[in-house]
């Protein structure tokens, strides 16, 4: 098994085994600031398990050897809650593998999502490694770079590919999850109804709701949003989200709209 900064503890029952299992920027950080009582780690193995995933993936690395992986990585800590972003590939392995499992999808609609993620690509400093920003691109496609807030007009020339590249992203790996969850353990909350949803989520573990921590509850939260989807040609904007994101949108976010988004209007 790959090396790790995480030492094994010693063999402890659980208390629940929960997955978050989210895509980045719906909400991971905060899951894992929750259930801060309870053993929970956020991006568990975060290099390691992108690399197996990308190597299970490429068919690099054998479906058996892969679950090898995951049950390994899985009984290295022995989480009550795994809150990282990456579990979202392999969900179906996941349901598969450890059958008392439970899972917590948070969604978030796809112009915010698309806005937080941009942000923090956009934050990442030169010494980020190529790993990271090969990584990147699965969410903004091959023409996101690490320079592109040094060259304004080279970002808004690129900016269109990003936008097609993440909202596919985030229609394909959210519609992937939603068929590949099994019903009876898993649990769908809308990110920015996590401060109203604790005793769900309580609930759904088997938990007392006290125990959970709503003071952490955005951790990750950005700070400001960039709104450079105004830069985009909004007839453009409008295909892409009808071709990628219109079907979720309308079952999770009906009364989400991009003209309101770009309004300063939140999710209600």
């Amino acid at each position: 098994m790959p090396s790790s900064n995480v030492m094994p503890s010693r063999p402890r029952d659980r208390q629940f085994r929960a997955f978050n299992v989210g895509i980045a920027k719906t909400g991971t950080s905060s899951m894992g600031g929750i259930f801060d009582k309870y053993r929970t780690l956020h991006e568990l193995l975060f290099r390691d398990t992108v690399q197996a995933v990308v190597d299970w993936q490429r068919g690099v690395m054998g479906e058996e050897e892969f679950r090898a992986f995951i049950r390994w990585r899985d009984g290295l800590c022995r989480l009550d809650m795994d809150a990282s972003s990456f579990n979202c590939y392999y969900v179906d392995v996941l349901a598969e593998e450890f059958e008392d499992a439970k899972f917590i999808f948070a969604i978030r609609d796809c112009f915010s999502w698309f806005d937080s993620m941009l942000g923090m690509a956009l934050a990442m400093h030169e010494e980020t490694p190529p790993w990271m920003l090969e990584y990147f691109r699965r969410f903004l496609g091959p023409g996101f770079e690490l320079e592109l807030t040094e060259h304004p007009d080279e970002l808004h020339m690129r900016l269109p590919g990003m936008v097609d590249a993440g909202m596919r992203y985030w229609s394909t790996v959210n519609q992937f999850m939603l068929h590949a969850l099994p019903a009876p353990r898993s649990l769908v909350v809308r990110t920015h109804e996590l401060s109203h949803s604790l005793p769900r989520l309580a609930a759904f573990v088997g938990i007392p709701p006290e125990t959970l921590v709503p003071k952490l509850m955005h951790l990750n939260e950005a700070r400001t949003t960039h709104r450079l989807l105004r830069a985009v040609d909004p007839a453009f904007l409008s295909d892409v989200v009808e071709e990628h994101g219109t079907e979720l949108m309308r079952e999770f976010f009906p009364k989400v709209t991009l003209a309101g988004f770009l309004g300063g209007a939140r999710p209600a």
